[in-house]
């Protein structure tokens, strides 16, 4: 497939699992379709993304001398810890505004690593070789 169909795949996850997390932290009581959507979202993020990394395995590997550089092992932190919001939400854990700036903050993380791809200490393949 595409890199675009995976970088679709990935955002249709994403909307997922924002509308799941929508309907778990604002209901009196976690529902099964809201669960559903969280798993459906959090599969879909990462077949795409894992999809997206292994069509750019080779330009990874020339800018950062890794096909898993660090923004991207960070992504996937973030991915469990979205997924670990599953078990904030049906236990009441958490709630209110802190539920919501926790996810906030998430995405955030999330969006400025993939927008930004810093190399956070990983080196370009070119400068391991000299």
């Amino acid at each position: 497939m595409d890199y675009e169909i995976y970088r679709i795949i990935h955002f249709i996850g994403l909307f997922t699992l924002m509308f799941a997390f929508g309907s778990l932290f604002t209901g009196e009581k976690s529902t099964k379709a809201a669960a559903i959507g969280h798993g459906i979202g959090l599969l879909l993020m990462l077949l795409g993304g894992f999809g997206m990394q292994a069509k750019m395995k080779d330009a990874y590997t020339a800018a950062y001398g890794s096909s898993f550089p660090t923004w991207l092992i960070l992504k996937f932190v973030i991915w469990l810890l979205f997924g670990g919001c599953m078990v904030l939400a049906k236990r009441r854990l958490i709630k209110g505004a802190a539920a919501w700036i926790l996810i906030i903050v998430l995405g955030t993380a999330s969006a400025y690593l993939a927008m930004k791809k810093p190399a956070l200490g990983n080196t370009p393949a070119a400068a391991q070789t000299e």
